[in-house]
């Protein structure tokens, strides 16, 4: 029955879509059972007398075991995704009565497409881990950038303090770590500084490294960055890499582990500070460093080693039950962008941009739009401790082969003003914040009208293969600030619009707000994220 026979055939690829998950299934747990006790699972095996250095030392070593069962995996998932691929979702109902039907089978196809992607792109990762954690008999040596994104910068903060790490066998042992603007006394041969930072820097002359992270794609702010440290005498030019991290990390680390005790300063909670709304780690942290003092100060920034040494102490000592929960934590942390990666060789740095670890601008796809807001805090104290900000987006349907959008962004400041004067030796975090913006969008978009900021700061160029609108505006504490472009995207596709919004590093998790042909939807943006909705 030729009607009835399509929907046999359906069931069919069901079956044998869920034949091969099941093995897929069995392939992954028999790889990783004889470890389940290591990797943080309920377990039998001896691993609990050995030391956290023998754990991670063993866990290094067999991911060379584990790895060639991808290819098993990969190619199950593979035949499952081909199976489920056949069943054509325009045959089934939106919906009978409540109950949800194509969706749910788009759905399903999706997760199929996106665990053989996942697998794919994992792969390489883990060949090339035991290499990055230094398990291939070769000490790996780390530049380790901290960023403070309370006061924000393009790739997620500004350059506050640097560190040398070892890493073998997983093991991490801080070599040393100090203060940017040491480093930046002992750069000799400043380049002219860039038009945007002259005109509210103002205090600066000559490009410093602690101002170098303009361009939002880490790699590219990086190879500058490096060509100029590399040049700085008395530092180390052997470095494998140079891993970028941010204020969140650490408020994630400490709020999974517990306090931390850093001796001859004190212990750092997670817990929220009232003065600002953020952890207590955080404004302790500008408390120490920041506060201004009657007299010359020397090492302010002396706490940044003790502190990673008694996180790190912390973390190597946490119950292996607490394992899973890291991993999480730093996967999270590593798709928000509060860590980037940037490696000498070429092949572990591929790998890295393979699962967007290496904080890179990303491919625009196909008929889709694309957006990717960069804001940038010139000399605004550290107010993005402070401000709050989300996005609103209006889209109509396509006409004459491009869509018309509305982007509105609003940031609020609703804490006082901190006394900023010097004499007063106030702690100062909040101040006017001169917020430079550059809105990423696809190529060939057209900007009809921008309103809220600074008429003089107004650009419009191309960069990376995309469309950048540029502006600054200011936003004193107590206050909000809107800002909004109009402006038309080439799209051909009348039923569906996708975007693929990127995150900046550092930002804080940011609500948009979609209204799209009288649809209204809200995400909220704490990772790139590839959107879709029906016009």
């Amino acid at each position: 029955i030729p009607f009835i026979n399509a929907y046999y055939q359906d069931g069919e690829q069901v079956f044998v879509a869920g034949d091969h998950a099941i093995r897929s299934a069995h392939i992954l747990l028999e790889a990783v059972e004889p470890y389940s006790d290591l990797l943080g699972f309920e377990g039998e095996d001896s691993f609990e007398g050995g030391s956290v250095d023998d754990r991670i030392k063993l866990l290094l070593q067999t991911l060379s075991v584990i790895s060639p069962v991808f290819d098993e995996l990969e190619q199950e998932l593979g035949y499952a995704s081909d199976a489920l691929g056949k069943i054509n979702t325009d045959r089934y109902p939106k919906r009978v009565f409540d109950l949800e039907i194509r969706s749910v089978i788009e759905m399903v196809q999706g997760y199929a497409d996106t665990s053989t992607t996942m697998v794919s792109e994992l792969r390489p990762v883990i060949e090339v881990l035991p290499a990055i954690a230094g398990a291939d008999g070769e000490r790996k040596k780390y530049l380790v950038l901290f960023q403070n994104d309370n006061e924000l910068r393009p790739t997620g903060g500004f350059l506050t303090a640097y560190a040398i790490l070892f890493v073998e066998d997983g093991r991490v042992t801080p070599e040393k770590s100090d203060d940017i603007y040491e480093l930046d006394k002992k750069f000799a041969n400043k380049p002219p500084i860039p038009e945007i930072l002259g005109r509210y820097l103002r205090t600066e002359t000559r490009w410093n490294l602690r101002d170098m992270n303009l361009s939002p794609d880490f790699k590219e702010s990086m190879d500058g960055f490096w060509s100029y440290f590399s040049q700085v005498p008395g530092e180390p030019k052997d470095v494998d890499g140079i891993i970028a991290v941010d204020t969140h990390v650490l408020e994630n680390i400490v709020r999974l582990i517990g306090p931390v005790e850093v001796p001859g300063y004190g212990v750092f909670t997670a817990e929220i500070d009232p003065r600002c709304d953020c952890p207590q780690i955080i404004y302790a942290l500008s408390e120490i460093i920041d506060r201004p003092t009657p007299y010359i100060r020397e090492n302010r920034k002396g706490i940044i080693g003790p502190m990673m040494q008694s996180i790190l102490g912390r973390t190597y000592s946490s119950p292996r039950q607490l394992w899973p929960a890291l991993a999480q934590t730093a996967w999270e942390n590593i798709q928000g962008r509060h860590v980037q990666f940037y490696f000498f060789d070429e092949e572990i740095q591929a790998a890295a941009e393979t699962i967007h670890a290496a904080g890179r601008m990303r491919e625009v796809p196909e008929n889709s739009d694309y957006i990717f807001i960069v804001d940038a805090n010139l000399g605004g104290a550290k107010s993005n401790m402070f401000v709050q900000s989300d996005v609103k987006h209006v889209v109509y349907a396509p006409q004459d082969n491009v869509i018309a959008k509305q982007l509105e962004m609003t940031y609020r400041n609703p804490f006082p003003p901190s006394n900023c004067n010097l004499e007063a030796g106030e702690l100062c975090l909040n101040g006017r914040l001169n917020n430079w913006v550059r809105v990423y969008l696809p190529a060939r978009s057209t900007i009809q009208q921008s309103l809220g900021f600074e008429e003089a700061s107004i650009k419009t160029y191309e960069e990376f293969d995309r469309v950048v609108f540029e502006g600054v505006f200011s936003l004193q504490p107590l206050n909000q600030a809107r800002v909004r472009l109009e402006y038309t995207v080439p799209y051909t596709d009348l039923e569906t619009y996708r975007v693929l919004i990127q995150k900046q590093g550092g930002s804080r998790d940011i609500t948009h707000t979609f209204e799209i042909e009288g649809g209204e939807y809200v995400e909220v943006v704490n990772k790139d994220l590839l959107l879709e909705y029906s016009f």
